[in-house]
């Protein structure tokens, strides 16, 4: 099955509406915004984290970079970012290098920013480089109640 049936079948099946957003191709979450015409910030980037042995999905603002050591204090463990061959085979379905918006699906743990949760609605990755699947934030609360969250982000620096 792949990843936006995967997560259009989770959403309708808990009467969550949603629609799905096309885009031209991109790389990055901060591109996908750009090209798509939407603020970085309500774009829900998936950041594959290791932890001793334990991966993780930290979600994160598109505009936003994660501050590790804030995480791992919050957590009490330390977190590396894992390697992108970790990304392939824990998500069956997606396309190489993409991090679906609920990864959850896929049985792996994730840990939300803060700063997701004061955005009106999210676009999360459909597991493809041109779509995405736009949720209310209030619905995306109850699939999300389950996963520990902390403000671990901060703003991105331009180079």
């Amino acid at each position: 099955m792949n990843a936006l049936h995967r997560i259009e079948r989770f959403l309708d099946s808990n009467l969550i509406p949603f629609e799905v957003v096309s885009h031209p191709h991109t790389q990055t979450s901060a591109e996908t915004a750009r090209r798509a015409g939407i603020a970085a910030g309500r774009v829900a980037k998936g950041v594959l984290l290791d932890s001793t042995g334990c991966l993780m999905v930290a979600m994160v603002p598109a505009d936003q970079d994660i501050r590790l050591g804030k995480l791992g204090q919050d957590n009490a463990t330390d977190y590396s970012l894992a390697d992108a061959a970790s990304i392939a085979e824990l998500f069956e379905g997606c396309e190489p290098g993409v991090i679906p918006g609920l990864p959850n699906l896929w049985g792996v743990e994730m840990i939300w920013d803060d700063a997701l949760m004061a955005q009106p609605d999210l676009y999360l990755e459909a597991g493809d480089h041109e779509r995405l699947v736009h949720v209310e934030t209030r619905h995306l609360r109850k699939v999300f109640s389950d996963a520990p969250h902390c403000h671990f982000s901060k703003p991105r620096t331009r180079h």
